[in-house]
């Protein structure tokens, strides 16, 4: 059963550590959520680590970089960990058994032509699709330009032809210029029901968490409460490793289907 609780606070001695979503509980990618920051300001005068985990498709360090700059500085959130991160450890898995080889192309769906992902690994980003395609990178999307069935069109014939794909932002839901939009999690889907092979990287998967409950020392998972806006990816994902969760429940994920994941608390937006 969930509890309703009018702020962080009430709950905060129960727990050693938190895991916290960004996008849909500290900000919308533009603009910081009121309360965001007083209250991990709060949370810190505890003393108590606090780890970003979040769904996007780039690396640590663009992420790390925005947090900075809407003041979410190292002494407020100690550690971040990307989808991003463990979509290269996948990219380097595959690399390690032959599976891709230097050289080879990849479509790389992303934002801003952001290529972290696959930086350094001797693999050639491209945005274009072909058949010299060996992968396909779904880490951002542009759907303030186009369309899902756009993206449909696109990505059908690679599908078919069994070039594989892995989602590094399963996301369902995205701020695209501060209104919510289609992730890459829903092209994704359609990438597979196109006949295409996906593999997800990040929430709900379980690595994503174990990579950050190592952060923080891999403490009792029930003395970790994870805070999101998604009953799938946050919630159900934090859950099925054990943890505590808070839905936020203001966030542009909330509103989708609750996937039977009940969180054990709640809260409108996030404050202490």
């Amino acid at each position: 059963m969930t509890s309703r609780i009018s702020g962080l606070g009430e709950i905060i001695g129960r727990f050693d550590g938190l895991l916290i979503d960004q996008f849909g509980v500290l900000h919308d990618g533009k603009t910081v959520f009121a309360g965001a920051l007083p209250c991990l300001r709060n949370v810190a005068e505890t003393g108590m680590p606090v780890v970003a985990i979040t769904n996007s498709g780039r690396m640590k360090e663009p992420n790390r970089e925005r947090l900075n700059r809407f003041g979410f500085t190292e002494d407020l959130i100690g550690e971040v960990i990307t989808s991003g991160m463990v979509a290269r450890a996948r990219i380097t898995d595959m690399l390690a058994a032959g599976d891709l080889a230097p050289g080879d192309k990849v479509l790389n769906l992303t934002r801003e032509n952001d290529t972290t992902v696959i930086d350094g690994l001797e693999l050639v980003p491209s945005d274009e699709p072909g058949d010299a395609i060996r992968l396909v990178l779904i880490s951002g999307l542009k759907p303030e330009e186009i369309t899902r069935e756009t993206y449909r069109r696109m990505l059908g014939p690679l599908a078919e032809a069994g070039i594989p794909a892995i989602c590094a932002n399963p996301d369902h839901v995205v701020y695209a210029n501060g209104k919510a939009a289609f992730g890459p999690g829903r092209v994704a889907q359609d990438y597979e029901d196109a006949g295409g092979s996906v593999t997800y990287a990040g929430k709900p998967g379980a690595e994503i968490f174990r990579r950050s409950l190592a952060v923080l020392g891999n403490p009792d998972p029930e003395r970790v409460l994870m805070i999101g806006d998604s009953h799938h990816h946050d919630i159900a994902g934090a859950a099925a490793l054990g943890c505590r969760t808070l839905l936020i429940a203001g966030g542009v994920q909330a509103l989708s289907p609750a996937d039977g994941a009940a969180p054990d608390y709640s809260l409108d937006t996030l404050r202490f």
